[in-house]
C-alpha cells in the first residue's frame, strides 16, 4: 500500500511541476486526485498526515502564505474523509466525482483563507464559472486519466500474470 501512495504523490508531484510549464494559463488542483485517494484508502490520521504533506510541497512552489495549502489540503481531507463512503477508489467515475467536489471545496477554502491573510481575490462571474465549476470538472478528469487509469491498467497486468503464472504452475506440475 506505501508503494501505490508514493506512487499517486509522485504522478500528482510530477503533473504540479510541469503544469506551469506545459500549460501557463491552464491550473489543476493538482493534488486533488491524491487528497480523494488517500480518503478513501487510507486511515483518518495517514490521510491527514499525507494531505498536510502535499499541501507542504505546493507551499514550496506557492507565492501565497507558507502553510495555507496545508491548511487548506489538511481541512478538505478532515471534512471529505467522513463523505467517502458513497464513492470508492475502484469505480473510476466515482473517484472522479470525489476529486471534483474536494477540488470545489478545496478552491472555496483557499478564498477564505487567502480573504483571512488580507489577499483579496476578486470574485466575479467568470472566477465561478471557471473555479467552481470548470476546474473541479478538469480536476475529475485528469484524475480519471492520471491516477485511476494507471492503476486501472496495473490491476489488470497484475491479473493478467497472475492467471499467466497459475496456468504456467498447472501444466508444469502435470509433467
Amino acid at each position: 500500500m506505501k508503494t501505490v501512495l508514493i506512487l499517486a504523490f509522485f504522478f500528482c508531484a510530477v503533473v504540479h511541476l510541469f503544469q506551469g510549464v506545459l500549460f501557463p494559463s491552464f491550473t489543476l488542483l493538482a493534488f486533488a486526485p491524491f487528497l480523494a485517494f488517500v480518503s478513501l484508502r487510507s486511515p483518518l490520521k495517514t490521510a491527514l498526515w499525507l494531505s498536510l504533506a502535499a499541501g507542504l510541497w505546493v507551499d514550496l512552489f506557492s507565492d501565497d502564505p507558507f502553510a495555507l495549502h496545508a491548511l487548506n489540503y489538511t481541512l478538505v481531507s478532515a471534512f471529505f474523509y467522513r463523505l467517502r463512503r458513497p464513492f470508492s477508489l475502484e469505480e473510476s467515475l466515482s473517484f472522479g466525482l470525489y476529486t471534483s467536489f474536494i477540488s470545489a471545496t478545496s478552491t472555496l477554502l483557499q478564498l477564505l483563507l487567502l480573504f483571512l491573510f488580507d489577499r483579496r481575490v476578486p470574485i466575479s462571474g467568470k472566477w465561478i464559472l471557471i473555479d467552481l465549476t470548470a476546474m473541479p470538472a478538469a480536476d475529475g478528469i485528469y484524475a480519471l486519466l492520471w491516477i485511476s487509469g494507471p492503476f486501472y491498467l496495473f490491476q489488470k497486468l497484475r491479473y493478467r500474470w497472475v492467471i499467466y503464472w497459475l496456468k504456467n504452475k498447472k501444466n508444469l506440475s502435470r509433467t
